[in-house]
């Protein structure tokens, strides 16, 4: 997270508050009830901000699975857009977990996910749509990023920051 917002701010002119709370222990299943309060004070003392990012890596049980690629030479952390979209079949919309910026929310991942195919073939993989929300109700463009999984080492992770940031860039900027 530290090396994506060094890149935005550095190499592209953003202002970024990056947040390091850790929400997930004692367990993962309350993490964003937990992370809420937080993220509201801080969108609250900080109305500039226009982009909330939650950065992660992907669980997954297969300890042999790695998300990786070759990019420029660099191996690379593959990673996904993960939209939360307060709706299931079987019981349609969730009523607890609102969100007014759906629409926003999956515009922009989608638009993400869009240019990370022209620009970074293969670097993505697909969209993934859950019932829950992550808390991407906060803004228009907030969004929930799995880079790699845990098996995936810290060196393919942060490489795969640059193209992120140039994405960003790029979809932020209308480019």
């Amino acid at each position: 997270g530290q090396h994506l917002a060094d890149i935005l701010e550095e190499q592209y002119g953003y202002q970024v508050l990056h947040h390091e709370g850790t929400y997930d222990v004692p367990g993962r299943d309350d993490a964003y009830s937990r992370s809420l309060p937080e993220i509201t004070r801080l969108l609250e003392e900080n109305p500039q901000i226009q982009v909330v990012i939650d950065l992660h890596r992907d669980a997954v049980a297969d300890e042999n699975t790695r998300l990786v690629m070759d990019l420029d030479g660099r191996p690379t952390a593959r990673f996904m857009f993960f939209n939360g979209i307060s709706w299931t079949r079987r019981t349609g919309s969730i009523s607890y977990l609102q969100n007014d910026n759906l629409p926003d929310n999956l515009a922009f991942s989608f638009q993400m996910k869009l240019k990370a195919e022209a620009y970074y073939p293969g670097l993505t993989l697909r969209t993934f749509l859950k019932a829950y929300r992550y808390n991407q109700h906060v803004l228009p463009r907030a969004t929930l990023i799995e880079v790699g999984t845990e098996n995936n080492t810290f060196e393919e992770a942060r490489n795969a920051m640059e193209p992120l940031a140039d994405l960003l860039y790029k979809v932020l900027r209308g480019k």
